[in-house]
């Protein structure tokens, strides 16, 4: 298709802006649905405005960055809305899993009821949505205060997914006051699940995996695990950390550990290391878990904690006590 030079200004100015693009003329408007429907641009929300990018450039973005950037062009052009929900968890770093991401943003709105004119505009209510606003400072988007954006990610998201954002949260500062206190304003929301949350979050998690994982963990009836438990090994003096570890009433310790994918594919994970070389340093670690006293090592997936039975089974094989759900 022809070089539009409208359109490629457009384009330029929305990724130096790290938004998506759009044009507040027909003309331009109707210039980047023809590329998209050329396959030159990608249409990544068909609301109003329409938004586009490039292929490529689209690609390159992780799903929270495909949000913010979704975000950041509808608050340019709808520069009084307030975002919350994931839309604020992603902009404030909020670990959480990345496949909550559906191509939807929320935004508060003053009256009850869920109404959109598009299906990827969640609307959240909020009485003082406007009045208690943050801008913040790295994405410029106003966004619900941090407590306020937890809250309503506990109601929305079963404890295991809103697990890694309190965890996350708390780490960065956010206490349980905070939380309370945002409750006692906002009376709709559901104590028991806010309650739980509080009882479980631990900001010594280490990522968002492993307290994905420990959400599930508890969901599924199994105690709730120690920690980032620090090790070391009486042989070789090594020191390991734990990432999950139960002293059973039997006297045997049992040690779990998330290995995720990045753990073998990823060279910033590896340290540049080859697959076999990477898995002879895990039996290694293993053997200096059991030298400290641990009984059992048991290793799992992301894929294990997402399915849920994977890991109910090796943590059963293991002797973790499970209370019915």
């Amino acid at each position: 298709m022809k070089t539009h030079k409208g359109i490629t200004s457009l384009i330029q100015t929305a990724e130096s802006e790290r938004r998506c693009a759009y044009s507040r003329r027909s003309s331009e408007q109707a210039a980047l649905r023809r590329r998209a429907k050329a396959g030159e641009l990608v249409n990544t929300y068909a609301g109003a405005p329409s938004l586009y990018a490039t292929a490529e450039y689209w690609r390159a973005l992780t799903p929270p960055e495909r949000t913010l950037h979704i975000a950041k062009a509808l608050a340019h052009a709808h520069p009084q809305w307030v975002f919350g929900g994931l839309t604020a968890a992603s902009a404030y770093g909020f670990e959480h899993q990345w496949r909550l991401h559906d191509g939807s943003v929320s935004i508060m709105t003053s009256t009850h009821g869920s109404r959109s004119n598009h299906r990827r505009l969640h609307h959240v209510y909020a009485h003082d949505a406007q009045s208690t606003a943050m801008r913040h400072e790295d994405t410029g988007l106003l966004l619900t205060p941090p407590a306020k954006t937890l809250l309503d990610c506990a109601q929305r998201y079963d404890f295991r997914f809103a697990l890694p954002m309190f965890d996350s949260a708390f780490g960065m500062g956010i206490t349980g006051d905070h939380i309370t206190e945002q409750c006692a304003s906002h009376p709709t929301a559901d104590a028991g699940t806010i309650i739980r949350l509080l009882r479980h979050v631990n900001p010594n998690s280490e990522n968002g995996g492993e307290s994905f994982a420990r959400g599930t963990m508890i969901e599924c009836g199994f105690p709730t695990p120690r920690i980032q438990v620090p090790v070391k090994d009486p042989a070789t003096g090594a020191s390991y950390r734990a990432d999950f570890v139960w002293r059973l009433e039997d006297g045997r310790t049992v040690v779990a550990e998330y290995d995720g994918t990045r753990k073998y594919v990823d060279p910033e994970m590896t340290d540049n290391r080859s697959v076999q070389e990477t898995i002879a340093k895990e039996r290694e670690r293993d053997a200096g878990l059991k030298r400290a006293g641990a009984s059992e090592v048991v290793h799992f997936t992301y894929e294990d904690t997402l399915d849920r039975t994977p890991l109910e089974i090796k943590l059963l094989r293991a002797g973790i006590p499970q209370t019915k759900r």
